[in-house]
């Protein structure tokens, strides 16, 4: 796998939360801030692949989402 994407997006607690859609299956994980988000990203990533080391990303892109309400 040369890159997997992953779409962060903050809950309204103030936490925030990790996902990333696979062919099969997907990963997702969340964490009280950017810092653990990461890594808990990492954790996420390593077992989801556990059996498949051959597979693991070349790199991760974070991308965030933040929605605007407009009044």
């Amino acid at each position: 796998m040369k890159e997997l994407i992953f779409n962060i997006g903050q809950e309204p607690d103030g936490g925030y939360f990790a996902h990333s859609k696979l062919e099969k299956g997907a990963i997702i994980t969340q964490g009280d801030d950017l810092i653990e988000l990461k890594e808990m990203i990492k954790d996420a990533i390593e077992g989801y692949l556990f059996d498949k080391p051959d597979q693991k990303p070349q790199s991760v892109v974070l991308r965030f989402k933040e929605i605007l309400v407009l009044v």
